[in-house]
């Protein structure tokens, strides 16, 4: 049996927040200590501002909202980052492999122009083919599995990782072949209830364009994307409310992959929102967001905010995510 990484099982520890005090937070601060980020501890186990500190500045590399609270997504984050490549086999299994391994493995495929995917850190079908493939062409058996061997021949092939990979242009050229156009655009929106009016109101107006519109309500990141995938949208847009005044657009970016088309639509949504919100936006942001990293679509997560700002330009607020998903689909990339 393998390892978890440096002992972590994420699966039942707390959330844990600034003055906690427990043996989960003596393990997070060993986690984050082995991950590089330094910690002025008053007393080992007590979560106090060094540990909010380093956690915020965990979730900031990791491309994870920072709130310096380590909640679900961030004790998953750090299981993964406890895994360097070579550390175990990797192969496609159920529930996959992830980490910071498969990604690096992902990386160093697609620089040497085999399709591993998106560099997401999961290891499914298109890492396996990929994997396959490189043996093939290296005189490795070709059964898919990253050894210890086939991680030697990989990083003597590869000495030096090249920035992108090849999934990069694959996807641009798939967004630059589909029809420029709004009409049979498949596209899920998914919002939360305070949220609902917005979204009501921008999915009628996608349905008279002749968009095909999935709305989800309340689910969470990871609902939201796998329903996604199942219905196979051509867009994910996830609304979300800020407390503050706030206009966040965020798309799927890590060390060699960019979502060109993600990055594209964040782009007029950042220039189209801020000014009907009549304020400088928070910016465009490459964030690894669960919504983000787990569609295998074009993606785009907006926090717009505040509640009362939001309801006072309902309208001029849908309209302008409207024309953003119409002015994209003239020009995706």
């Amino acid at each position: 049996m393998e390892r978890k990484a440096k002992g972590l099982e994420n699966d039942n520890l707390p959330t844990l927040r600034r003055g906690d005090q427990s043996n989960a937070v003596t393990l997070l601060q060993q986690q984050l200590a082995t991950a590089g980020f330094a910690l002025n501890l008053t007393s080992h186990g007590h979560f106090d501002i060094s540990t909010a500190v380093a956690v915020a500045d965990f979730q900031a590399s990791r491309g994870l909202s920072v709130d310096g609270i380590c909640g679900p997504h961030t004790w998953t984050a750090l299981q993964e980052a406890g895994w360097t490549l070579g550390d175990r086999n990797l192969m496609n299994t159920k529930p996959m492999l992830r980490g910071d391994d498969v990604a690096e493995l992902q990386l160093r495929l697609g620089s040497l122009g085999f399709d591993a995917g998106r560099v997401d850190g999961i290891f499914g079908p298109n890492t396996a083919s990929a994997l396959q493939e490189f043996q093939l062409n290296s005189g490795l058996t070709a059964n898919a599995i990253c050894t210890k061997n086939t991680v030697i021949s990989l990083k003597r092939i590869s000495a030096r990782v090249s920035p992108t990979t090849v999934a990069v242009v694959r996807e641009r050229v798939k967004l630059q072949r589909t029809p420029h156009k709004l009409t049979n655009k498949h596209i899920m929106v998914v919002f939360s209830k305070t949220l609902a009016a917005v979204a009501g109101e921008l999915c009628s107006s996608l349905r008279r364009a002749e968009a095909v519109v999935n709305e989800m309500c309340d689910l969470s990141e990871l609902e939201s994307a796998d329903q996604a995938n199942i219905l196979k949208v051509d867009v994910c847009l996830d609304l979300r409310i800020a407390d503050t005044k706030e206009c966040r657009i965020a798309y799927f970016a890590t060390e060699g992959f960019v979502s060109p088309g993600g990055q594209r639509l964040a782009d007029i949504l950042e220039q189209r929102l801020s000014a009907t919100l009549g304020f400088e936006g928070t910016g465009l942001q490459g964030m690894r967001l669960p919504i983000l990293r787990h569609t295998r679509m074009t993606a785009v997560q907006c926090l717009i905010g505040p509640f009362g700002l939001i309801q006072a330009r309902l309208s001029p607020v849908a309209r302008a995510i409207e024309g953003s998903l119409a002015l994209w689909t003239t020009k995706p990339t």
